[in-house]
């Protein structure tokens, strides 16, 4: 049986504790439900029915909002305040690290400290794998458009707001409130293929749900999938005209729940669905959620034990670990459900459990807003902090060779120099003084060229995967003699971007990374963070007063 929107709407009363949290915006007395009434406010003082009035503020609440009596809940664990000083306090630690960031060319991305308006559902999948259709339903109403073949190639925003409005690409990015400017550097066929759809009497009306283009096989989104060959260009532009999984990352990054959609038809088959879960969803599997869906379409128990180890089988290609995460299996309701039609038969009461399961974890995007953004705060210093490590090992290597190099030619010159004043104050002939003083102008210059030529052959060998391996182990030998697994996925994921900094700067440019840098570093991640996350966490028997 469909369940209502009012039905739905009670799901999220139920699984949201805190109110949601916007960088800028603030909540009355912490305890109201419907933030939709806070996060959108008219910019005129008429009247809010005026058919003029299609404009609304995403960051300011509105005075004239007041919560009904259904709209007040229990007190919140977090009251709104310290939210606001949880978030302002992220913002402001994170916005102090981009400096440095940018300094040395850093593995963190332009703008990152900058977080979206609403918290924000994240869907990514194959086509025809429901998304559209768990949109819909979740929300209440028929917004995107479902289907078997492909019927989108858009990443669309699905936001809450007073009245119904559609806006392009262009706009949606170019709003300096929704917190999504930063998409400009994917280039304008990214910025051509996003909308944004605000719908009012919505379920979601404290987030955002934001829905991409379905992933299709092609000879190019197979590269980098291990048990795929790769075929042609390995641009990763040249099949959709922009960077499509840097785009997933990027909202993956910022999004407070992600989905990863699979379906009977392809579970887990698709080469570009692995890649991205390889490539753009690692290192997030706090807020990830793998999803197989349309489950009540099989016919045969052993049907579905074929799809269901098929997808297992493929997620073990890219997840090396031999416990695989949760698979949520589920089924959205559909008009011949009540025949009992799928030989699942009772089996179906599971899927539907399974179901409000997923649906219980989007309605918290709010509530992890907080935590998501402390972690992600934790993880960009943490990311920053090995660069400039590494960096700075490296500096020191080189720079000792140079001053090696310097000794050399100081020294010679030296004893050059010597002997030729030695020849003038003995009254030598003065062919021994002019001897002496073009061996030492040559012998010099000679040696100057010689170490410069081996200076950027040990350039060229400090810079290369190896070398940089070897200084991750002298800067981390600590971590990896105790196996520590979180400090070898930074490094899985900063090496390629600090390699290309490196080049790209030469280590005679590239600026120098002082003890006071990393030392400031330390202090967020060893002081500041630790401080922040008790804040956001609610209080037990083992908190420090």
């Amino acid at each position: 049986m469909l369940a209502t929107a009012a039905a739905r709407r009670q799901i999220a009363s139920t699984s949201i504790n805190t109110a949601s949290v916007s960088w800028k915006c603030l909540f009355q007395k912490g305890k109201v439900k419907n933030a939709n009434k806070y996060f959108f406010s008219s910019n005129s003082n008429s009247n809010s029915n005026s058919n003029n009035n299609n404009s609304w503020n995403w960051s300011q609440s509105s005075a004239s909002a007041t919560p009904s009596s259904e709209d007040l809940e229990e007190p919140e664990t977090i009251s709104a305040s310290v939210q606001t000083k949880i978030m302002d306090g992220c913002s402001s630690l994170h916005a102090s690290v981009m400096p440095l960031n940018s300094k040395l060319v850093g593995p963190l991305a332009k703008n990152s400290d900058k977080g979206t308006s609403l918290p924000f559902v994240f869907l990514v999948g194959n086509h025809s794998s429901g998304k559209s259709s768990f949109i819909n339903y979740v929300i209440g109403r028929d917004v995107q458009t479902a289907g078997v073949a492909p019927t989108d190639d858009c990443f669309t925003v699905v936001a809450p707001g007073p009245e119904d409005n559609d806006q392009d690409g262009p706009a949606l990015i170019g709003d300096p409130d929704m917190g999504f400017s930063a998409l400009r550097q994917f280039g304008p066929a990214l910025i051509h293929h996003t909308q944004l759809k605000v719908r009012s009497g919505i379920s979601t009306d404290a987030f955002m749900m934001i829905d991409s283009p379905g992933m299709i096989d092609s000879p190019v989104s197979q590269s980098g999938v291990p048990g795929y060959a790769s075929a042609g260009s390995t641009s990763p532009s040249a099949d959709r005209g922009y960077d499509f999984q840097g785009v997933v990352r990027w909202f993956a990054e910022r999004a407070d729940v992600v989905l990863l959609f699979f379906d009977p038809d392809k579970p887990g088959t698709t080469g570009e669905t692995l890649n991205i879960l390889l490539h753009s969803l690692g290192g997030m599997d706090h807020k990830l959620l793998i999803v197989l869906n349309k489950a009540d379409q099989f016919k045969k128990i052993h049907d579905f034990a074929r799809a269901y180890g098929s997808l297992c089988w493929n997620l073990s290609k890219v997840i090396p670990r031999k416990d695989l995460p949760r698979i949520y299996t589920m089924c959205l309701p559909n008009k011949t459900e009540g025949a009992e039609n799928s030989s699942l038969g009772a089996g179906l009461s599971d899927l539907h459990q399974t179901r409000d399961d997923v649906i219980a974890e989007v309605m918290k995007a709010p509530k992890r807003r907080v935590d998501n953004v402390v972690t992600h705060l934790n993880d960009s210093v943490h990311l920053l902090l090995m660069h400039a490590q590494i960096a700075q090992d490296v500096q020191k290597k080189y720079s000792k060779m140079v001053w090696n190099n310097r000794i050399q030619e100081i020294g010679a010159l030296t004893a050059g120099v010597g002997l030729s004043v030695l020849g003038v104050y003995a009254q030598l002939p003065m062919e021994f003084t002019g001897a002496a003083a073009a061996v030492t102008i040559f012998g010099v210059g000679g040696m100057k060229w010689f170490n410069g030529s081996q200076l950027q052959e040990a350039e060229k060998n400090l810079l290369t995967m190896e070398e940089l391996s070897v200084a991750f182990q002298r800067t981390h030998s600590r971590e990896i003699s105790e196996a520590d697994e979180f400090t070898a996925s930074v490094w899985q994921r900063i090496r390629e971007n600090l390699q290309l900094s490196l080049k790209s700067e030469g280590l005679d440019g590239y600026p120098a990374v002082s003890d006071g840098d990393l030392k400031d570093l330390r202090k967020i991640l060893d002081d500041d963070i630790p401080r922040l996350r008790r804040m956001a966490s609610p209080t037990h028997f083992g908190s420090k007063p």
